[in-house]
C-alpha cells in the first residue's frame, strides 16, 4: 500500500497595488508580513518587511503614501493535501514607509481607515432630530463614500444627536457606547453591531491545553471594575416622572454596583440599557492570550472554546487576533474574553 505524503503547509500573500496585482513583486523580495484586526474600536493594521539589496523599494518602486492595498493571506496544502484556501484582509492605505540599512530592508505600513477619508480626517458640526441609529449610520457613511452595515437587534430612536466639531468617527464611537454597542471600520464598510450577538455563535475550534498547535497561553481573571448589577436612573423632563430599573447579575452573589444616569424613555429601555452596560464593564474578568500555529478560522468576532486549563474552560470571544508570516512560519496570536451568560 503506497504511503500519502503529507506536504507542507505554505502561506503566501497576494497583493492588489491601487488594482495592479504586485503579488510576484512582492514574493521576490518577502522577509515578512503581520496583520492585527481588532474586533472594535481601532483600525486594523498591517506590516509588509522586504529585503532591499537592489535598491528598488526606495527607488522606484517606493510605494506612494496613501496608495491603496487589498490584501488576501493565501495557503497551500491547507489539510496537508494540495487543498488551497484564501483569507481576504480587504483593503488598507499605506500609512508609513522606512527604508533602513545595512542590510537594506523596506516596511511598509499599512492601517484599514485611509487618513484622508472623510471620516476620520474632517470635523463637523451638524445634528439629528428623532433619527434611528442606523440612519445616522447611514447618513454618516454615505457622506464619507463608504458602505454601511447594522447589525443590531435593537435600533434606539435617538431624540437628537449632535455631532460638534467631531470627526465622523469618533461621533459614531460616541454613540455606540451610549447605546451599548460597538463600532468597527473594515474594507470600506461602517459596521454597527451587538457584541452580546456574536457571542452567542457557536465555537470555531475547541482548542486543548496539551494539543500540539497550541505554542503559549497566559490566563489572567481580575476583581478590579467588575460589578454585580447595574443601576439606571434618568429623570425625564418631558414625562415628569423618574424612570428607573436594576439589573443584577444571576450568577453573581458580590460586588459593586454600576451607576448610570443617560437618557432613557421607559423602563423596558432602562433594563436594555443597564444589561447593556453592566455586560460592557464584566467584559474582561476573565481573559487568555494564545499564540497557535497559524489559522485562517482564529479572526476577530469569532468564538472559541477552551478545554483543559481548569478554572479558565469555557467559550471565549476573539477580541483580537495577530496573523504573524515570515522565517519562523506562520502563527496566530489570539486575545480573549470569557463570554458573559445571562445578558
Amino acid at each position: 500500500m503506497e504511503e500519502k505524503t503529507i506536504k507542507a503547509r505554505r502561506v503566501s500573500i497576494k497583493c492588489q497595488y491601487d488594482s495592479k496585482d504586485i503579488s510576484t513583486d512582492i514574493a521576490a523580495f518577502f522577509k515578512s508580513f503581520s496583520v492585527r484586526e481588532v474586533m472594535s474600536d481601532e483600525a486594523d493594521s498591517a506590516e509588509i518587511t522586504l529585503q532591499d539589496r537592489e535598491e528598488l523599494w526606495h527607488g522606484d518602486w517606493l510605494p506612494d503614501r496613501g496608495a491603496m492595498m487589498d490584501i488576501t493571506l493565501h495557503m497551500d496544502n491547507w489539510n496537508g493535501d494540495e487543498q488551497a484556501q484564501d483569507l481576504p484582509l480587504g483593503k488598507f492605505e499605506v500609512d508609513e514607509i522606512t527604508n533602513s540599512g545595512p542590510p537594506n530592508e523596506a516596511k511598509i505600513k499599512l492601517i484599514s481607515i485611509p487618513t484622508a477619508s472623510n471620516l476620520r480626517g474632517i470635523e463637523k458640526t451638524r445634528a439629528w432630530e428623532k433619527a434611528k441609529l442606523s440612519q445616522i449610520l447611514k447618513d454618516v457613511a454615505e457622506g464619507a463614500n463608504m458602505e454601511q452595515h447594522f447589525d443590531a437587534k435593537d435600533d434606539p430612536v435617538l431624540e437628537r444627536a449632535e455631532q460638534s466639531e467631531q470627526t465622523d468617527l469618533s461621533f459614531l464611537q460616541k454613540l455606540c457606547k451610549d447605546a451599548g454597542l460597538a463600532l468597527k471600520v473594515t474594507d470600506n464598510t461602517v459596521v454597527i453591531f451587538d457584541i452580546a450577538e456574536y457571542e452567542k455563535a457557536d465555537p470555531v475550534m475547541t482548542i486543548k491545553k496539551k494539543q500540539q498547535s497550541l505554542i503559549s497561553f497566559d490566563c489572567k481573571t481580575t476583581i478590579h471594575n467588575i460589578y454585580k448589577a447595574c443601576h439606571v436612573k434618568y429623570k425625564h423632563s418631558q414625562k415628569d416622572k423618574m424612570i428607573e430599573f436594576t439589573f443584577t447579575d444571576p450568577n453573581r452573589k458580590e460586588g459593586q454596583i454600576l451607576q448610570i444616569n443617560q437618557k432613557v424613555d421607559s423602563v423596558e429601555e432602562a433594563e436594555k440599557l443597564a444589561k447593556k452596560k453592566l455586560h460592557e464593564k464584566n467584559l474582561e474578568e476573565t481573559s487568555a492570550s494564545l499564540t497557535m500555529i497559524g489559522n485562517f478560522a482564529l479572526l476577530a468576532s469569532n468564538t472559541v472554546e477552551l478545554s483543559g486549563f481548569h478554572k479558565y474552560d469555557g467559550k471565549y470571544l476573539i477580541k483580537q487576533s495577530t496573523h504573524d508570516v515570515g522565517t519562523g512560519g506562520y502563527t496566530t496570536k489570539i486575545e480573549l474574553r470569557r463570554v458573559i451568560d445571562g445578558y
